[in-house]
């Protein structure tokens, strides 16, 4: 009886440590995230139009990053939001917002728009 109780335990735990994952562990997932966007981004206006339009240096700025805990997490456990950088003589950015899958391990885009500053 102790056995099957133990197993049952056992594998609660390892649901939970697997479901969430390390606060660093997520933050290097972002940035890997971040740079393969910007990286995208910059490819796309250069096959568009040309390098010369694109910053010598395009970046991004993480404005707002939380992380979630208890229920709230089950499903999302972390929120970004980024402005990217990339074009040189327009003073355009995009705004794009991420959340983490608890489940999935992995950073999903689900809102980007251009803005002007």
């Amino acid at each position: 009886m102790w056995g099957i109780g133990y197993r049952v335990l056992g594998g609660i735990a390892f649901l939970l440590v697997s479901c969430s994952d390390p606060s660093f562990v997520i933050h290097e997932r972002l940035e890997d995230t971040l740079q393969g966007d910007l990286e995208s981004m910059v490819a796309q206006i250069i096959k568009g139009s040309s390098e010369a339009n694109v910053l010598d240096t395009p970046y991004f700025v993480i404005r707002n990053i939380k992380e979630f805990r208890g229920d709230t997490a089950r499903i999302y456990s972390a929120y970004a939001e980024v402005d990217f950088y990339y074009f040189k003589d327009i003073k355009i950015a995009e705004k794009r917002k991420f959340r983490y899958d608890a489940s999935r391990h992995y950073w999903d885009r689900y809102f980007k728009e251009l803005f002007y500053y």
